[in-house]
């Protein structure tokens, strides 16, 4: 049955890849649509940037959808055998939980100036939504590199 799963998972993860580079090969190679105009300035628009903005979303409601399921899936069988160390491992969850929304409070609703785009999408919750991923990045990084710098002082100590 194992083999089975790998064999699903590699050609899963190959048709995936093979779908990402062809996109982007296309983004490179596919040709432009057409030109925005910003006052004297004109920007060049590929023909396929819908298709791979498209793919990226799917690509990560995919990724979400999957830890979230394989994360569950773990916390009910560990609940299962061992109940203190399934509530143990909640931890970690509720740390990410809490620095969302430490960086959706951190973040702004203020409208957003980007060149040569008129929509309402850029203020409101999409502005605070991308602010709180942009903090969340920096918090995550920080906390990623006190881990290693800890890891490597733990090691040298034992």
């Amino acid at each position: 049955m194992s083999k089975i799963i790998e064999k699903i998972s590699g050609i899963t993860v190959l048709l995936l890849g093979v779908v990402s580079v062809a996109l982007v090969a296309l983004i490179y190679l596919g040709g432009n649509a057409e030109s925005i105009s910003v006052g004297e300035e004109s920007l060049i628009v590929p023909k396929f940037t819908d298709s791979l903005l498209y793919w990226s979303y799917f690509l990560v409601f995919l990724t979400i959808a999957i830890t979230i399921l394989l994360t569950l899936y773990g916390f009910i069988k560990t609940l299962i055998s061992s109940p203190v160390s399934a509530i143990k491992t909640l931890i970690p969850l509720i740390i990410f939980a809490l620095v969302f929304v430490v960086g959706w409070y951190l973040g702004s609703g203020e409208k957003i100036s980007i060149i040569g785009y008129e929509g309402t999408d850029n203020e409101g919750f999409w502005a605070r939504f991308t602010d709180m991923i942009i903090y969340s990045i920096y918090a995550l990084f920080i906390g990623l590199a006190l881990t290693i710098a800890g890891s490597a002082i733990y090691k040298k100590l034992n």
